[in-house]
């Protein structure tokens, strides 16, 4: 039974999430926002683990946000893993934070959202954050979005030459500038594309596998934002084949993340 054929018939259809959140965001409804209807919205898509990072560390407190982060990887072991994430708004506690949760289990890399926090990636507050990334081989996902802009592809282009041995997620693939970060992504072997927000544009999924190579892309949804089973149908339905499909759904999470749990 092939992948699509899995997925119609509610067959198991292994699937490892890279790019989630948790948690309420403010002036959204999202009906599986909360720990225990995340768990169950995995069960009903057939995902074997999500890597979260929680709005409240994105939006509030990293130290509230991170604790809570790891409060819920406790209660879930072994199926949701979590980003430690960095707010460089607050330097000072960048350090603490890193060394408080990067070696905890389950524990696998680092959020970091430029936009957001309105910080370049290549901004001096994110340098202490990049040097231990760059000596642990540390997973990094990042925001980013079009071709500039503190986050683009011009940006990261920065940031992988610099640290290479970064494993370095464009969370959203920079947005947008196809032409430019796709054979950035190509060139650069830790660099990693993110299916969030981008698999709906018609021909790109295919496109990313000619350019780039299959083992080279993360399925991503942003969840509970998306419904996961959204992404997939248009991993299954591309025109792609099965051993590129097993790549994205679940073959390259698989491998990060067990590169990271086997620190």
């Amino acid at each position: 039974m092939n992948y699509r054929e899995r997925l119609l018939k509610g067959e198991h259809c292994p699937i490892i999430d890279m790019h989630g959140h948790l948690g309420p965001f403010h002036a959204f409804f999202m009906p599986e926002a909360a720990p225990d209807a995340m768990v169950r919205g995995m069960d009903r898509c057939g995902m074997e683990h999500l890597v979260f990072s929680p709005h409240s560390a994105l939006c509030g407190d990293i130290r509230e946000g991170n604790a809570e982060m790891f409060d819920v990887v406790k209660r879930y072991p072994g199926r949701l893993y979590g980003y430690c994430t960095i707010n460089p708004s607050f330097p000072q506690f960048i350090d603490g934070e890193m060394e408080k949760y990067l070696e905890q289990a389950g524990v696998v890399g680092i959020k970091i959202h430029p936009a957001m926090h309105a910080c370049a990636v290549t901004d001096d507050r994110y340098t202490s954050t990049w040097q231990r990334a760059q000596a642990e081989k540390r997973l990094v996902l990042s925001h980013t979005w079009g071709a500039g802009g503190g986050c683009g592809t011009s940006d990261m282009i920065k940031i992988a030459e610099k640290y290479p041995d970064v494993r370095l997620i464009l969370g959203h693939s920079c947005y947008g500038d196809w032409d430019h970060v796709l054979p950035f992504a190509a060139e650069f072997p830790n660099v990693y594309l993110d299916l969030t927000a981008v698999y709906h544009f018609y021909g790109l999924i295919e496109r990313m596998c000619e350019k780039v190579g299959s083992h080279k892309i993360l399925f991503g949804t942003d969840y509970p934002w998306f419904d996961p089973m959204v992404t997939a149908g248009c991993i299954v339905y591309a025109h792609i084949g099965e051993d590129d499909m097993g790549n994205i759904l679940y073959n390259n999470g698989r491998r990060l993340l067990d590169e990271q749990l086997n620190k």
